[in-house]
């Protein structure tokens, strides 16, 4: 029986899911929680019948299958056994065309792909206001064809197989670039990024195990479950029933923290309020990742039951601007249905770098999951995060909500902030401050994770 993607609250050891997560890479349903990884990024050399039994070579040996990052999982929590090396491996629109296929057998839900990351078209809302290609790290420049990921707890064993991975490429492919994650953690050992919050609290969950703790730990106002569609679709290139893939978006987002800091401090002294607050109204969280919708102050810490409406609907709590605001209503879109707005959903699995020296940038190296970039990725950069307008332009021409605080790129767009929390109505008692431009992309690209079945059968 094939899977149904439609499904949610999936139990993956019942014996209709085996299939799929055989043939499933890990990291998309669900991360696979390593604490330092490496990404290769590859420009195929060889003739195609050199670099097909390569990757299908790579594929049986190293990469990791969704099933088998579940059972580490499970011996893990049941055990205290620690899993080890963690494999994955996509491919460009470019790389896909270096191995003699074609990705237009993507259909509708490839455009994006199929466009690459260096040629995005222009939104009608809101124009991509991302560096041009030309002012990205080097690396970047060119086509790059494949991406291959390695994670592991120990640094030092994860250097040795970037190492091992990298000779077996020689007369293969160049290897462009490696860059190296290292996840951050705060005093209570809770992932954080280089500007302190909490990262990646609320995620769509596909799982039953993980929608049960949500429901145990009192998640009742907001659903975050959500269909294996999301994230998933038919890999075009294999016949074997139950063979998904995923679309990867890649960005190497360079953070100023300095700047960042100095920034939150002026906001701060315009608003008449403390650093902790003021940093609270740009990310929508307290680093301890309270809601600021809920109170504000912090010590509730990374709760994920909150929604918008009825107790924020003018935004005099948590900004329409704030980050986790722009990229998620939380069923407040006034333009969508609920439904409509849960679909646009990402399923992020980012990292820091620049965390161990001798590396002196430091910033995010961000990636998400989804089954159509254009619909989700693409949407909510350039018609919520960069759109000034978005969302109060629905509600009230002229009234200007100002592009996402944290990670917005519109050069012209300040933002209007409520002079006190939650008694700031949607016309008076609003500041505007232009906040922003601490978060800047240095480069990426858009990959296709591709099923087991096809890559092992290159």
């Amino acid at each position: 029986m094939a899977v149904d993607l439609r499904e949610t609250n999936i139990d993956p050891t019942r014996p209709e899911y085996r299939r799929m997560l055989d043939n499933l890479q890990s990291n998309i349903l669900k991360p696979h929680g390593r604490q330092e990884s490496d990404h290769l990024f590859l420009r195929f050399t060889a003739r195609q019948d050199g670099v097909r039994t390569w990757i299908g070579g790579f594929a049986r040996r190293e990469v990791t299958s969704a099933r088998k990052q579940l059972e580490e999982t499970n011996g893990f929590h049941d055990h205290g056994t620690r899993g080890g090396l963690v494999a994955g491996f996509a491919l460009s629109a470019k790389g896909y065309q270096a191995l003699g296929l074609v990705p237009q057998d993507f259909g509708g839900s490839g455009q994006a792909f199929r466009n690459g990351m260096k040629h995005r078209a222009f939104s009608l809302i809101a124009r991509n206001r991302d560096p041009l290609p030309a002012e990205w790290e080097t690396s970047y420049h060119g086509d790059i064809h494949a991406l291959v990921s390695l994670a592991n707890d120990s640094a030092d064993a994860l250097q040795a197989k970037t190492q091992e991975v990298s000779e077996t490429l020689r007369g293969i492919a160049d290897v462009l670039t490696v860059e190296r994650g290292t996840v951050l953690r705060n005093a209570k050992g809770e992932p954080i990024e280089h500007f302190g919050y909490i990262d990646a609290r609320s995620q769509p969950l596909f799982l039953k195990g993980e929608i049960d703790r949500e429901t145990e730990a009192g998640v009742d106002a907001w659903d975050p479950s959500a269909p294996l569609g999301l994230v998933l679709i038919d890999d075009p290139f294999t016949n074997e029933e139950d063979s998904f893939g995923s679309f990867l978006v890649f960005r190497k987002l360079q953070q100023d923290v300095a700047g960042f800091n100095a920034g939150v401090k002026a906001l701060a002294t315009s608003l008449s309020t403390d650093e902790a607050l003021a940093g609270a109204l740009v990310v929508g969280r307290f680093k301890d990742g309270t809601p600021v919708t809920q109170r504000p102050w912090d010590g509730l810490g990374a709760v994920n039951n909150f929604t918008y409406l009825p107790q924020d609907r003018v935004g005099n709590r948590c900004p329409f601007h704030a980050h986790i605001r722009k990229a998620n209503q939380r069923g407040a879109n006034p333009a969508l249905n609920d439904e409509e707005e849960r679909s646009r959903r990402i399923v992020r699995r980012g990292i820091p770098y620049g965390v161990r020296p001798p590396v002196d940038e430091k910033g995010l190296l961000f990636l998400c999951f989804q089954s159509d970039i254009a619909r989700q990725f693409e949407f909510i950069q350039r018609a919520w995060v960069d759109n000034p307008n978005f969302p109060e332009f629905l509600l009230l021409r002229g009234l200007n909500t100002g592009d996402d605080a944290l990670i917005g790129q519109h050069p012209r767009a300040s933002q209007k902030w409520p002079r006190q929390w939650g008694q700031s109505g949607r016309f008076l008692g609003r500041t505007t401050f232009n906040f922003g431009g601490y978060v800047r992309l240095r480069g990426g690209e858009y990959f296709f994770a591709p099923s087991l079945s096809f890559l092992k059968n290159l």
